[in-house]
């Protein structure tokens, strides 16, 4: 069904940003969702596509499926780095993007509601009243 939804949103309606990644922008009732799947997919690409990421990937897999008492080392965590930082983790928006980008955030956020008078204002260097 969520998937049925989210091309059904693609067809409707145009990425907020195309290049270098294609970024969708949909709104929910508590904000708004970024779909990122086409830079996610580069990245899983990329993985497969490197015999070396690959056998990272695979290692920090085993590390993490190993049963042991938490002693504050995890040394699976070198190993996400090390993919982290060949696949890269930063999402780039260039240019006009940019603007595009925080133009449509800015359309689907939620409307700030309105603030309610608070009854027994603290007085000036006193207790509340």
């Amino acid at each position: 069904m969520n998937r049925l939804r989210l091309y059904w949103h693609r067809l409707l309606r145009r990425p907020a940003i195309t290049g270098p990644y294609r970024l969708y922008v949909r709104r929910i009732p508590t904000g708004a969702l970024l779909d990122v799947e086409h830079y996610l997919t580069h990245v899983l690409t990329t993985i497969a596509d490197d015999e070396e990421l690959l056998a990272l990937l695979l290692e920090f897999a085993d590390e993490r499926g190993v049963q042991r008492g938490h002693d504050g080392h995890a040394p699976e965590q070198l190993l996400l780095e090390q993919i982290a930082d060949a696949v890269g983790y930063e999402l780039p928006v260039y240019g006009g993007e940019v603007t595009a980008l925080a133009d449509r955030l800015r359309a689907l956020a939620p409307e700030r509601p309105a603030v309610a008078p608070i009854h027994g204002q603290r007085r000036e260097g006193g207790a509340a009243a």
